[in-house]
């Protein structure tokens, strides 16, 4: 307490001045107490139920979680993994085709 004291005194500071902005700002969090326990507080009704909005559609067939499990059917296939697929597939095309023509 008394380096704290001795700090606002050197910064030009004193005692007083640096009491009083002390109990500003306790004041200031005392009257910020009723907000935040309000802005945390767990809610006592019934709780909402998660959409998943950005889910497939949930008649469709199930997908496979690795193309491997299933490699002879792409339409069980997720649609991140026809994109590799296909981007792999475009990568060995122009990579061919530079080492073809180089």
């Amino acid at each position: 307490d008394r380096c704290f004291f001795r700090l606002a005194a050197l910064l030009g500071h004193t005692r007083e001045r640096t009491n009083l902005r002390s109990q500003t700002m306790s004041g200031i969090l005392r009257a910020a107490a009723p907000l935040a326990r309000r802005l945390n507080a767990v809610p006592k009704g019934p709780i909402a139920q998660q959409t998943r909005g950005m889910a497939s559609d949930p008649n469709a067939p199930p997908k496979v979680a690795y193309p491997w499990l299933d490699p002879t059917n792409p339409q069980n296939w997720k649609e991140e993994h026809l994109v590799f697929t296909i981007l792999g597939g475009w990568g060995v095309v122009i990579m061919g085709a530079k080492s073809a023509f180089s």
